[in-house]
């Protein structure tokens, strides 16, 4: 009898460590399959021309003398598809009386406030100026306060990797409570 009983714990120790083994080759294929499958954790990362980022810059207590900048997006090598900058930054309201004017027919009550931040777009260094478009809702001219946005690239095959603002004007800008830039950004393929 003592032998039958040694041969059961031999098949019950023999049966235990197949299923062990088949028990950890299922967890192990389980693992590569929850792995594969798109957000399971380790899942490769979406193609780059699907990456998209948005950062918004406080500009409040800053300024920028004549010619600085502040760089919103550098993707070099890769190239952004597609962009929009919205900005709230001090503005000029036109001045008025005179004949002057020789870039625009309106009239001064309908001439829209002028900045001296630029939005400039580009591969650097030869960055061109986005030309922005004034949302007078948003604004507050007579505290100087304007917002502008535009969506980049303006120009068809434009090729861009960096965005920024800069002083075009020959005095410091001072930045104010509520002055902000929010750039959303979407990139391609490497260059």
């Amino acid at each position: 009898m003592p032998d039958n009983s040694r041969k059961l714990n031999l098949l019950t120790v023999i049966i235990y460590n197949r299923l062990r083994s088949i028990t950890v080759v299922i967890l192990f294929i389980f693992g590569i399959v929850f792995t594969s499958i798109h957000g399971g954790r380790g899942a490769p990362l979406p193609p780059p021309e699907e990456l998209q980022t948005t950062s918004t810059v406080p500009l409040e207590h800053l300024s920028l003398s004549p010619g600085d900048f502040i760089i919103l997006a550098d993707s070099t090598p890769v190239p952004i598809e597609s962009a929009h900058v919205s900005m709230n930054v001090p503005c000029q309201i036109a001045a008025g009386g005179g004949n002057n004017n020789t870039t625009s027919t309106a009239t001064n009550s309908t001439q829209e406030p002028s900045s001296d931040i630029k939005i400039m777009a580009g591969i650097a260094p030869d960055l061109e100026p986005a030309i922005p478009e004034y949302i007078a809702g948003l604004s507050r001219p007579e505290i100087s306060k304007c917002t502008y946005h535009v969506q980049i690239p303006q120009v068809v095959d434009q090729q861009v990797t960096d965005i920024l603002i800069m002083n075009s004007g020959n005095q410091t800008v001072n930045f104010t409570s509520g002055n902000f830039v929010t750039i959303s950004t979407s990139t391609g393929v490497v260059l």
